[in-house]
């Protein structure tokens, strides 16, 4: 998935002051600095990273290994971006999600999309025209062939060809025609049946099969003990100055 650069500049930010924490300050700054990281890190965690608001209308979740202000998401988003991506997994850590994908369209009404397209429309017609043309050549030559099989195998006579061989060497020459016709019939439908067979399989609704608790759990929650783990820090730190 996109990571917009509001996602990333708090998570960077906590980092820098992080590292800062191990220098002689003051007590009054390291307070002030681990205000503000508790914000920061407050604040990036309960944005939802694809539309980068936090309504009370629908929870944020969790749902796959990423950390930090990457978590969380909207269950609405995810699957509308999953949907539009035709993706079943995190574009960041990889994590296949447990979703159910549903045919969008039955083959009726995709066929009639994929048909509405102007360049596959034009692709159609195209190979129409070749079908109709390779048509009218094959049964025009089939025509003659067995119209004519009677005065072919007369001058054959005269210049010492035998009738059978005459009549096989026909049948040969329809033959290589209609396996001919056969193939290119076969291989104009083969390259307008495969893509759209393709794009009607990869055009799937993408439901996701969320456990329920993590509908109900806050980021605040999974936050706290990062919370926990600056006052920690915040006290070592305070008590090093003290004593220096």
């Amino acid at each position: 998935m996109p990571m917009p650069p509001s996602a990333m500049a708090p998570e960077g930010s906590a980092c820098n002051l992080n590292g800062r924490d191990t220098q002689q300050v003051s007590p009054g700054v390291v307070g002030q600095q681990h205000r503000f990281t508790r914000s920061l890190i407050s604040v990036g965690s309960s944005v939802c990273r694809i539309c980068h608001t936090n309504t009370a209308k629908e929870p944020l979740i969790s749902p796959c290994r990423c950390k930090g202000t990457l978590a969380y998401v909207h269950l609405s988003c995810l699957e509308r971006w999953l949907n539009q991506s035709c993706r079943t997994y995190c574009e960041l850590c990889r994590y296949y999600f447990n979703a159910v994908e549903t045919p969008r369209y039955r083959w009726p009404e995709s066929l009639r999309i994929w048909i509405s397209h102007p360049r596959n429309r034009r692709n159609i017609e195209s190979d129409l025209l070749i079908l109709t043309l390779l048509t009218i050549v094959t049964v025009g030559l089939a025509a003659v062939c067995f119209l004519g099989m009677r005065y072919f195998i007369i001058e054959g006579n005269k210049i010492g060809i035998s009738k059978p061989w005459t009549r096989g060497a026909i049948w040969f020459f329809l033959t290589i025609v209609i396996l001919g016709y056969v193939t290119t019939v076969y291989l104009l439908c083969r390259d307008q049946v495969s893509p759209w067979y393709r794009w009607w399989k990869s055009t799937v609704n993408v439901r996701l099969v969320v456990d329920p608790q993590l509908l109900h759990r806050r980021p605040s929650d999974e936050s706290s003990q990062d919370r926990e783990t600056h006052d920690g820090s915040r006290e070592t730190t305070m008590s090093a100055v003290d004593t220096s």
